[in-house]
């Protein structure tokens, strides 16, 4: 790479920097950034008197000026759009206009109750005339926004497909920056002539894939049609977080990748075969749009495509373009021409991992190869190197979403590399062979899936493994602190050969990565909680603390599941080192066999048991131990608890003998302290122990009110008394429970149950270990892995 390849890419820069700068704050803040790009080069200008420097910046900022005549009436057209709906949402009013479905509609898998009913779809608007209230109005930019439906409107979006138009009528609500139209009437349009009977062809390829892969495995058959078409109906959300966890999301959908696949398997073959390079060139070129029309416009697929339009035609007339200038220009371009585009999160990823691979990697190699004094081959160092920088380009935006980073997805891009490329190809090639041969494009999807097996497997051993949920600082903190390490390791890098450099980065790698030095570093492994669920396998350990709380704060936890390595390695990770009071609900194994984790600091202060005699021989030794009955409280700054049942072991003798053959033969589950506990902005938990249903009902005769949130008895069985959930009507139910446990745990009764109230189910065999945010705002937030 020499320095004309990088002419562009300063001003390529400055240029996407004000687009995402108009499109996130607003114009006015971007023609401020101008502003100051502008006083800034010319004051380098005054200073350094170079004339060769002069020349170069007096180019960029001409660049920039000339951009900006572009960009700055589309960023006005786009915020007098943002405007227009803001003014919609805020007064109530109801809006007619057109959209293009970005996906295919889908029911939502999960959230609170008002966004699991009906159907939902990603959309852009329609630039062009529009309703809003009485008024008619024209929507100068289009923008893209969620659209829901349910009821009548339901019936109509499900006649919709990607790429189709729509025309809806609703009502605008905003969150953050998301724009949610909630339609109560959704009518196709027809698109005439070729673009309709295009728009059928593609749909109707991406049925015959769905049926071509309905034999496969859910996640495996939505993982090959997503690497191919982008098609991921089907796949489990615990396994799309598994992936975005294990750094390989980008997995989940068509990106940049696939175009250079695809290119790759129709140049390579035709070279082989002695074809012409202008012909072979075509034929690319014609793939490609065809690859483009099938998949959709995501925006890493536009940027892509944008970005081998320059590269195969300069090929064409026998030059050869450099793919860095390719990607500046293509980045200015859609800059100015869709910045909403060029702001979003795809476009954003796949650029920022393109530029950091074309730019980055090859003397990172070279460092790598040169620090391990040539033992690591160029070869070997590129391959090493690709992954590294596209994984560390993205971080700092990766925070703005999830604020967590894991160890291991560098190593994973690695190992799945090799197994993406031929699954991909497979794939495509089936998609391909089904139009005429259904049943060989079926063998052709199962051998793909092999692939992607093994892609799904190597995904959840990493987000199993120590290191895979390392939290840091959310927002601004937290991006700025990896840009500074970022900056560090740099510095250090292009420092790597003075031996003093070398011995601080090797002693700050040991002391961050040292196993139990993580406890001790500024900032934990898990965000500031007031509630925490976590995954020990098939029992309960719910943790508990005041919210906006320090460290050292009161903490309460209620069971310790079955193994005290598993909750060891829980309270490791919400950086739990004592415990003010334990609560042992009931003396079975699945809720005291971890106690023996309790030691040292963390004995507990305090215990409670149930009335049951036999339940003081699942005590931790040397720590007061006292049988709590109703009534019975236990009060902190921030943090109450109160016993709601049993008032007695006599209550939970007679429940036992009303059970009917639910129980377990014995009285212990009728013996769970049920509690209630409150924090001090009002919000109500109601842990339900392992309460059998007559238990439940006297509990429910005792009127223990609503709460905000509800640990369901027992796992989730069948044995549950209805009116109890119906009468704490909860937005949040958590279920622990063990993966694949043989009970069938929680049940299809127990889950429909909750759905007809309308709580949000966090499961650990789903989730994994969960927080709620101490805010308790935010949505609860997995740290640790699913058991």
């Amino acid at each position: 790479m020499t320095r004309a390849d990088l002419r562009l890419l300063p001003a390529a820069t400055c240029i996407w920097a004000l687009a995402v700068l108009g499109v996130t704050v607003g114009t006015a803040a971007a023609v401020a950034g101008c502003a100051v790009l502008v006083t800034l080069g010319l004051t380098v200008i005054t200073v350094s008197g170079g004339t060769r420097t002069a020349s170069g910046i007096f180019a960029h900022l001409g660049i920039v000026v000339l951009a900006g005549v572009l960009l700055f009436p589309a960023l006005q057209r786009h915020g007098t759009t943002d405007e227009l709906f803001e003014e919609a949402a805020a007064q109530g009013l109801i809006v007619e206009l057109t959209v293009v479905a970005a996906a295919d509609p889908a029911a939502p898998a999960s959230g609170p109750e008002w966004s699991r009913d009906g159907l939902q779809m990603r959309a852009r608007t329609v630039r062009g005339p529009a309703r809003i209230g009485r008024e008619e109005a024209a929507l100068p930019a289009s923008l893209p926004l969620l659209v829901r439906a349910s009821g009548e409107g339901e019936k109509g979006m499900a006649r919709v497909r990607d790429g189709d138009a729509a025309q809806l009528r609703g009502t605008v609500t905003i969150s953050g920056s998301l724009v949610i139209l909630r339609a109560t009437e959704v009518t196709a349009v027809p698109v005439p002539g070729m673009t309709g009977r295009a728009q059928s062809a593609r749909h109707s390829l991406r049925e015959l894939a769905r049926e071509a892969t309905s034999h496969l495995p859910a996640d495996e058959a939505a993982l090959v049609r997503g690497m191919t078409t982008g098609d991921t109906s089907g796949m489990s959300e615990r396994t799309e977080g598994i992936m975005r966890r294990a750094g390989i999301s980008h997995l989940v959908a068509v990106s940049g990748a696939n175009i250079a696949l695809v290119l790759a398997a129709v140049l390579i073959p035709l070279l082989l075969a002695g074809v012409r390079r202008r012909p072979r060139l075509l034929a690319g070129a014609i793939v490609m749009v065809g690859y483009v029309w099938l998949v959709g416009d995501e925006p890493s697929v536009q940027r892509a495509a944008t970005m081998a339009a320059p590269l195969l035609a300069a090929r064409f007339a026998g030059v050869r373009a450099s793919p860095v200038a390719a990607l500046a220009l293509t980045v200015a371009l859609w800059s100015v021409l869709d910045p909403v585009t060029a702001a979003s999160v795809g476009f954003l990823l796949s650029a920022l991992a393109t530029a950091a691979i074309l730019v980055a990697a090859p003397p990172l190699a070279t460092a790598l190869s040169e620090l391990t004094g040539g033992r690591l081959g160029r070869t070997a160092a590129l391959v090493l190197a690709v992954p590294l920088v596209a994984q560390l380009a993205c971080t700092p935006l990766l925070i703005l979403l999830t604020p967590e980073i894991s160890l291991w997805a560098v190593p994973v891009n690695m190992i799945v590399g090799p197994l993406v490329g031929p699954a991909t190809v497979i794939g495509l090639l089936a998609l391909v062979v089904g139009v005429l041969w259904p049943p060989a494009a079926a063998v052709l999807y199962t051998a793909a899936a092999g692939g992607t097996h093994l892609v799904l497997l190597i995904a959840r051993t990493a987000d199993a493994l120590p290191g895979s949920r390392i939290t840091v600082p959310e927002g601004a903190t937290g991006v700025l602190l990896t840009i500074a390490v970022l900056l560090v390791a740099a510095i250090a890098l292009a420092a790597r050969r003075f031996p003093l450099v070398r011995w601080v980065m090797a002693a700050l790698l040991v002391v961050v990565l040292a196993p139990g030095i993580g406890r001790l570093l500024p900032f934990g492994t898990a965000p500031d909680w007031s509630l925490a669920m976590c995954a020990v396998g098939q029992g309960d350990a719910l943790v508990l603390r005041p919210q906006a709380a320090a460290r050292d704060a009161p903490t309460v936890l209620i069971d310790t599941g079955p193994d005290p390595a598993a909750l060891r390695q829980c309270l490791d990770r919400l950086q739990v080192n004592r415990i003010d009071l334990l609560v042992l609900t009931h003396p079975h194994r699945d809720h005291t066999g971890g106690r023996e984790a309790l030691t040292g600091q963390r004995e507990p202060a305090q215990q409670w048991i149930c009335p049951l005699p036999e339940a003081a021989r699942d005590v931790v030794p040397g720590a007061p131990a006292a049988a709590a009955s109703t009534g019975e409280t236990w009060q902190r700054p921030g943090l109450f608890l109160r016993v709601l049942w049993p008032g007695s072991a006599e209550d939970a003798l007679r429940a036992n003998v009303a059970e009917q053959g639910s129980g377990e033969g014995d009285a212990a589950n009728d013996c769970s302290l049920a509690l209630e506990v409150l924090w001090a902005d009002g919000t109500r938990l109601v842990a339900l122990g392992d309460l059998e249903p007559a238990a439940q009902a006297e509990l429910a005769a005792l009127t223990p009110g609503p709460a905000e949130i509800v640990k369901v008895a027992h796992h989730g069985s069948r044995f549950q008394h209805a009116a109890l959930y119906h009468q704490l009507d909860p937005d949040l139910a958590l279920v622990p429970v063990g993966q694949e446990n043989s009970f069938g745990h929680p049940t299809e009764e127990l889950l429909t149950l909750l759905d007809q109230i309308g709580a949000q189910v966090l499961r650990t065999d789903v989730h994994g270990t969960v927080v709620l945010p101490v805010d308790q705002q935010s949505p609860p937030r997995s740290v640790g892995p699913a058991r």
